[in-house]
């Protein structure tokens, strides 16, 4: 048994040791560690899924999509089950994504993910009646999901559906009111729809949660719509500077 001793003295176990390891980066170590850990617990989903992990991080995608198969033979683990529809997916295999995901209904009849990862293979093989049902079941499974809404948002925007998405992107920001990500799409259905001094708004919240170059390009594109061209060019020469303070002209 692999053991490691902290520095109060008490010994930890290889799934506490795999955790620290694998924040540190020592992401070999970490492995061993998950490794010495399911040899003495067989059924431990957790580390199982932190194995697979590691292994997609490190490239090995066929290998962490056997441990995600195993986990979810042993017990019906949301994380793994979107993990292996997302790996199967990425390697072509469509119809297996597909059959996990409709299993996984069954199992997480609350849970919005599997309707709207469906949802998603509907649109890209172009059934999107289809792909509009499901998404209103992952929200039927869980109308608190902020991300199901955002999905049918963007969904509706791009479709020019129902009100282009607007009322759906106003619930998702309501639920997830601290995601950046989820502000900036908010501003880009209100654009999308011309309501421009709205989507300054969102883009302006989301940068004030996280800064980001592409949402202030955003913005500034906003901002010049609206005719606020001095502001939308004094925004843009301050961008223009950090760029280069960042990415400086090689000598």
């Amino acid at each position: 048994m692999l053991v490691i001793c902290s520095s109060s003295g008490f010994a930890k176990t290889p799934f506490e040791a795999s955790e620290q390891l694998t924040a540190s980066g020592h992401i070999t170590e970490a492995r061993r560690a998950l490794e010495s850990e399911l040899r003495l617990r067989p059924d431990h989903v957790e580390a199982r899924y932190n194995l697979a992990l590691l292994l997609q991080r490190i490239n090995q995608p066929e290998d962490a999509a056997a441990l995600y198969r195993e986990n979810l033979s042993i017990h019906w683990h949301l994380p793994s089950l979107i993990n292996l529809a997302s790996l199967l997916q990425q390697q072509g295999q469509r119809a297996e994504a597909r059959s996990w995901l409709l299993k996984g209904t069954a199992h997480f009849r609350h849970e919005a993910p599997p309707w709207y990862m469906l949802a998603a293979m509907a649109e890209q093989e172009g059934h999107i009646h289809q792909a509009e049902q499901l998404l209103a079941r992952s929200i039927s499974a869980d109308p608190l999901n902020g991300f199901a809404h955002l999905r049918l948002a963007d969904f509706q925007s791009r479709h020019k559906r129902s009100d282009r998405g607007i009322k759906e992107a106003n619930r998702s920001v309501a639920l997830l009111p601290h995601c950046a990500p989820c502000w900036q799409l908010h501003g880009n259905i209100l654009r999308a729809a011309g309501q421009h001094r709205e989507a300054i708004l969102s883009y302006q919240k989301s940068l004030s949660i996280r800064p980001d170059t592409e949402v202030r390009r955003q913005l500034i594109l906003s901002l010049d719509q609206i005719g606020e061209h001095r502001r939308a060019a004094r925004m843009q020469q301050a961008l223009d500077a950090w760029m280069r303070y960042q990415n400086p002209s090689p000598p």
